[in-house]
């Protein structure tokens, strides 16, 4: 009986690593924003644009460094008297979605946030405000920001 336990142990090493093994994806994702920078400079200006137009609209709307995102407005709905979201898919940048959302402080401010994920390429944009108080699309990885649900 002693001479079975090594090989035992053996066997279960093996089949709990096979299953460790299995869940590793090998495909590797392209990125689509390869040719534009990191960071892109977004004037509220053009963030606005989005909230003044209406689900079945096409809008364009043009940041610094030559980037246009430009595409049919899905939807655009105020969830609370000071929360409206609006997403916009774009058939240029292979469906990639840019959802974003204004909302209006207590002080009567605007902040925007927003992204633009393709869960089908490597990387996307979330904009953001910088130090300065300068909205910025910067540079991230997909996979960090959506979630994956599916049980295998």
């Amino acid at each position: 009986m002693k001479r079975l336990t090594p090989y035992v142990f053996v066997l279960m090493v093996c089949l709990v690593s096979s299953a460790g093994f299995s869940q590793v994806t090998g495909t590797a994702k392209p990125k689509q924003f390869s040719n534009f920078p990191d960071v892109i400079n977004c004037s509220e200006a053009e963030l606005s644009k989005v909230f003044i137009s209406s689900a079945g609209q096409n809008i364009s709307l043009g940041f610094s460094d030559n980037f246009i995102f430009s595409g049919a407005v899905i939807s655009n709905v105020v969830k609370y008297t000071n929360l409206q979201s609006a997403n916009i898919k774009s058939p240029l940048f292979h469906n990639s979605l840019f959802n974003i959302s204004k909302r209006i402080n207590e002080d009567n401010s605007i902040s925007y946030v927003g992204r633009i994920v393709n869960k089908n390429y490597f990387d996307g944009y979330e904009l953001r405000k910088d130090a300065g108080g300068a909205y910025q699309l910067l540079k991230i990885e997909t996979d960090k920001v959506i979630q994956d649900c599916r049980q295998n």
